[in-house]
Formats: structure tokens, sequence, C-alpha cells
């Protein structure tokens, strides 16, 4: 009788690592979510505009204003193309650590593909929408120039190589925390969709109701929001339909980010920061 109570506990050991915490994966994405946020407007356009000494007026968590008066095109396009840029670099960067923290926690590890992802599809998703939407950084970029109909199809294309890789690699990326399917025919299809959906949602959820309380123009800034987040890393939702199967290098045993207080902990400040501080923006 022992064997068989072994058995029947190492079985109810491994169904409890295989269960998704949707609260920490809740958590690491308002947290992720906030990070990307600031690395576009503070790091990408607020150093921009720093390091060309063009005066800040406002940050939030949705948009910085500069004021361009007197200020050359050439300057101005720098600030445009800089929220961006930083946040291509940042997803370079955070793709090169991933190779670094194979041995890392499985929620750590789950941050980084979200926010290596996200920093992908969120460019590529600005450049192949939102440069014939009338608004937005990319629209200012182009204007004044010269044939802006042929700029505004370059950077459309660019857009969509960019959504692409981002997808390849989220995608390609996510496999580990898929893992092998040997609890059943649709097991990895419901770890991948708990893990992009619920990050889709609780991070596009913080950001968008975050902008409610901009005092620069509450439904503007709302609508921006939500076309930067729920918008933005909509192809989150796509990595569903690719990889049905397991790849050549998929691990047999899936990580599974799990309950854990730190990130909670994280996710709970970022949410403090969202409605608090970076909301309503800054200087107040």
């Amino acid at each position: 009788m022992e064997a068989p109570l072994m058995d029947s506990t190492k079985a109810a050991q491994q169904e409890a690592r295989a269960k998704i915490d949707v609260i920490t994966v809740a958590a690491i994405a308002i947290f992720t979510y906030l990070l990307a946020s600031i690395i576009h407007e503070a790091l990408g356009h607020g150093l921009a505009a720093f390091l060309l000494g063009l005066p800040i007026q406002h940050v939030s968590s949705v948009d910085l204003s500069v004021s361009y008066v007197g200020v050359p095109d050439w300057e101005r396009r720098i600030v445009d193309a800089a929220g961006c840029g930083a946040q291509l670099v940042v997803a370079l960067l955070t793709l090169g650590l991933m190779r670094l923290t194979q041995k890392g926690s499985a929620a750590t590890r789950y941050f980084l593909w979200l926010f290596s992802t996200i920093n992908l599809i969120i460019p590529g998703g600005y450049l192949m929408v939102l440069t014939f939407a009338g608004f937005g950084d990319w629209d200012s970029f182009v204007q004044g120039m010269t044939s802006p109909l042929v700029w505004k199809i370059g950077l459309t294309l660019l857009g969509v190589l960019i959504s692409l890789l981002g997808l390849y690699l989220g995608v390609h990326n996510l496999e580990p925390f898929a893992g092998r399917d040997t609890t059943g025919p649709d097991a990895r299809r419901k770890r991948r969709v708990t893990l992009t959906f619920t990050s889709y949602l609780a991070g596009s959820a913080a950001l968008t109701l975050s902008a409610i309380f901009n005092p620069v123009s509450p439904l503007l800034i709302l609508i921006s929001g939500a076309a930067a987040s729920f918008g933005g890393t909509a192809f989150l939702m796509f990595i569903n339909l690719f990889v049905r199967k397991p790849l050549a290098t998929t691990p047999e045993i899936s990580l599974t980010p799990t309950r854990s207080w730190f990130w909670i902990g994280l996710g709970i400040v970022a949410l403090f920061i969202y409605f608090v501080v970076l909301g309503p923006g800054l200087p107040r």
C-alpha cells in the first residue's frame, strides 16, 4: 500500500505545480505594462526631449507633452520616434537577458517573456496602424516631410515586420511555459491561453483605466490608453493561433508561475503608481 500512496502524493504534487496562479500572472502583467509605459513616455520621449533641451510640460502613464515652440522639425521627430525606439532597444536587451536567466524562477522568466514581447509588439503596432490614423507619434513624425505618403507606407511596412518578429519570438519563447502535452489534448492550449489572456486583460485594463484620471483630456487620453494597451498588445492573443504541437526544444516539464507574493506586491505598487501618480500626471 505504501507505493500507491507515494505515487498518489507525487501525482498530487505534480498537479499542484502545474496550476498557473492567475493572480500572480495578472500582477506581473500590471507591473510589466506600467514599466513599458514608463520606458515609452519617460525613457523614450522624455529623455530625448531632455537631451535636446526641450521643456517637458506634462507626463502621465499614456502621454508626454513637450513644448515645440521655435524647435526645428528634426528635433521634434527625434522625440516622436524615441518612445518606440526605447522600447525596441529594451526588448532586445531583455531577449539577451532571458538567455542568462535559464535557472531563474518561473515567475521571473515569465516577466522577462512578457516584457520582451510587449516591448516589441507595441512599437510594431504603433508603426503598423497609427501611421495612417491621423494622430500619434508617427503621424507627427511625417508632418512636414517631402513625400509623406511614401514615408507612411515605409513606416507601416516596418511596423508589420516588427510585429511579425514580436509574434514569432513570443510564440517561440512561450514554449517552456506550455510544455509538452502529457495531460490531455487541450493542456498546452489552455496554458497558453491562460498566460496570454490574463496578461492582456489585466495589463490593458490597468493602463486604460489609469488614463481616466488624466486632467488634460480624460476622454481623449482614455482612448489613447485603450489604443496603446488593448490595441497595442493585441498580438498577444494571436500567439494562441500558432505552434499547436510542441517544438523540438520544448521541455517535458513546463514552467509554471505559481503564487508569488513578491510579484503580487509589485503589482499592487504598480496600481498605486498608475492611479495616484502617473494617471493624474506630473506635475499637478
